[in-house]
């Protein structure tokens, strides 16, 4: 069976482009195996010492609480499971469980070290574990300016339906001021403002800490400079004026800061007054971008600046692991 390993290796995406050479010394530090359904791959709690690479089959990724078990996806061929625990040494986080016959390929420290080792694997395997990482993250409670309450986290893929409502419900100035244009986004970008890497692009959103409705987002993306990162933002229309966004920009601020971003731009239209103020209180320098939008170049530290020392704390706490731990510990492996 381990002869053929190479070939099955080579059909998976994972490795689309991978030298056949670097796929059979792989296969050398892996082992090929099956097993029947309700089977437990990983079991949450337990130190991580494997890692596997789905060939057939499907697993669910469950995460166990006092209360209730809950799925937190499934699983199917040619994800790669279990490399968080085994990347950052730390104890599982969820149980992998078979949901059927599978046939798995699972390797230790040492493979995921030689899985590593090539730049395209290391880039798709750093944005599945940011993303892991993202679904982690607890939500941060900020007080707003007249004391309610909002809840910070990353923006996830199982937000999209609550986006594209939050998206439909803008009124047409508001569309106007986000997307220079009333007229409600195509499903193509629908795709572009959810399916995020975490790395390159990071998004936040803010949701009401009492019954958890979505009320804003704010996001970066960086540029053909990576230094450099362009940022937006987008509140319904009856949370505008709430402080929100400010709140936001601090947030990003502390991320993009960790991310290695140096520079955050924001193109706003010359009449959206209210986003002019928010980036001003950042120290934001507005030039003439082009006929009636503004160019506006702001520091992440000095938008970090923004949140309260104790919020900005939490919040580089929360986000630290998703931009750049898992990327350093790639990088340090690689």
């Amino acid at each position: 069976m381990a002869e053929n390993l190479p070939e099955v290796l080579a059909d998976l995406e994972l490795f689309r482009g991978v030298p056949a050479s670097y796929l059979s010394a792989l296969a050398d530090l892996m082992e090929m195996q099956s097993v029947g359904a309700g089977f437990n791959l990983g079991v949450q709690g337990e130190v991580g010492s494997r890692f596997w690479i789905l060939l057939e089959g499907e697993v669910e990724v469950i995460v166990t609480t006092a209360e209730s078990a809950t799925r937190l996806a499934v699983a199917c061929r040619g994800a790669i499971l279990g490399e968080l625990a085994v990347l950052r040494s730390v104890p599982r986080n969820a149980t992998l469980r078979t949901l059927c016959d599978c046939k798995v390929v699972s390797g230790g420290a040492e493979a995921l070290d030689f899985l590593l080792g090539v730049r395209s694997v290391r880039e798709r395997i750093q944005e599945v574990a940011a993303r892991r990482l993202a679904q982690d993250c607890k939500p941060i409670p900020v007080e707003l300016k007249d004391g309610s309450f909002v809840l910070l986290r990353p923006l996830l893929p199982t937000d999209r339906t609550a986006l594209v409502e939050a998206v439909r419900k803008l009124s047409a100035e508001s569309l106007r001021r986000r997307f220079f244009s009333s007229a409600q986004p195509s499903q193509k970008l629908i795709d572009y403002l959810v399916d995020i890497d975490y790395v390159e692009h990071f998004a936040w959103v803010a949701i009401d800490a009492k019954d958890g409705s979505g009320l804003a987002t704010a996001r970066y993306v960086r540029t053909d400079n990576p230094l450099t990162a362009e940022v937006a933002f987008a509140t319904t229309d009856d949370n505008q004026g709430r402080g929100i966004a400010t709140v936001l920009l601090g947030a990003i601020g502390v991320a993009a800061k960790q991310a290695g971003v140096e520079l955050l731009v924001a193109h706003v239209l010359d009449d959206n007054a209210a986003m002019r103020a928010v980036f001003a209180k950042a120290s934001g320098v507005t030039t003439r971008d082009e006929p009636g939008v503004l160019a506006v170049r702001l520091e992440p530290d000095k938008a970090s600046e923004l949140l309260a020392p104790p919020t900005r704390e939490a919040v580089g706490a929360a986000v630290r692991d998703i931009v750049t731990a898992a990327s350093v510990a790639l990088i340090e492996r690689a």
